[in-house]
């Protein structure tokens, strides 16, 4: 009888510790400083050459890929 109360307390407090919880207190708002235009056009510009440096690069070099020698 008592092997099995502390077997329930273990399992009890064993889900207690493993199950994740999550505690959502963060209140969204919209943001305090405002990002200027030029400073959006820049980061745009750094994001799309990152996006496209890959495969520009396989494009220009798509003669050495097809080679079987």
């Amino acid at each position: 009888m008592f092997a099995l109360r502390s077997l329930v307390r273990s399992n009890a407090q064993f889900a207690k510790n493993v199950i994740p919880k999550r505690n959502m207190t963060v209140i969204a708002t919209p943001a305090r400083n405002k990002v200027s235009t030029g400073e959006i056009i820049f980061l745009s510009t750094l994001m799309v050459i990152g996006w496209s440096a890959i495969p520009a690069w396989v494009l220009v070099n798509i003669k050495h890929y097809r080679d079987r020698d």
